[in-house]
């Protein structure tokens, strides 16, 4: 990708997004950002363990994955993992390495479909950063979104995971309907995510004493 490329707006700036969210992401995703300067694949087959494990849902056992990653490859404008991780963010590079197809199978990863990742969080930020706390209790729960991670399905979920949204947008009123949302978009965006689950009062300890804890106690890779 070029250096001119437009993901960052005042609407929605992933990077702006990590605050001290990064230190915390960094030691509960840790496989994952361990794994970042490698390959693209590698890098994928990472996020897909590391959200089926974030699952707040028992998938004893999980889905079998194959002993060696699905091939990913790119548009010349892509790049590798570890410069698409510093142009578009962790939130962004989930949702395109996780989306299209299972995690097992081949991916052919484009610009198109990074920009159309970054329109959609656009979209879920204008709707959550403005939206008002609620007070509604919601603990983990099944929906369809880890129904699909249950059976090993990466790009139903992701899909799931969209209509979820849309039915938040209709009922705009239904803050349990927003708080399922938000709890099964963490495990692919969780940037994002902690973001607006903070805002919620959702995130029990204040996010810089928290980073400051584990840094200290040597959890952040």
């Amino acid at each position: 990708m070029s250096q001119d490329t437009l993901y960052i707006s005042p609407e929605y700036n992933p990077h702006s997004l990590q605050r001290d969210w990064g230190f915390v992401v960094s030691a509960e995703r840790h496989d994952v950002f361990a794994v970042i300067p490698e390959s693209l694949a590698t890098i994928r087959t990472a996020l897909y363990c590391s959200v089926v494990a974030a699952s707040p849902l028992d998938f004893s056992p999980p889905p079998a994955q194959p002993c060696r990653p699905a091939k990913v490859t790119t548009d010349e404008s892509v790049g590798n993992g570890e410069q698409l991780y510093q142009e578009v963010g962790f939130d962004i590079m989930s949702l395109a390495l996780l989306a299209d197809v299972p995690a097992h199978r081949p991916l052919h990863l484009t610009q198109n479909s990074l920009i159309g990742h970054w329109r959609w969080l656009r979209d879920v930020w204008r709707v959550g950063s403005s939206r008002p706390n609620c007070s509604v209790t919601m603990p983990a729960q099944q929906n369809a979104v880890t129904e699909a991670l249950r059976n090993g399905k990466n790009n139903l979920a992701i899909a799931e995971l969209r209509n979820l949204f849309k039915k938040v947008q209709q009922n705009p009123d239904n803050a349990g309907l927003y708080i399922s949302f938000l709890n099964s978009l963490s495990l692919f965006c969780p940037f994002i995510a902690t973001e607006l689950l903070w805002r919620q009062g959702r995130i029990e300890h204040d996010p810089i004493d928290r980073s400051r804890k584990k840094y200290k106690e040597g959890k952040v890779e």
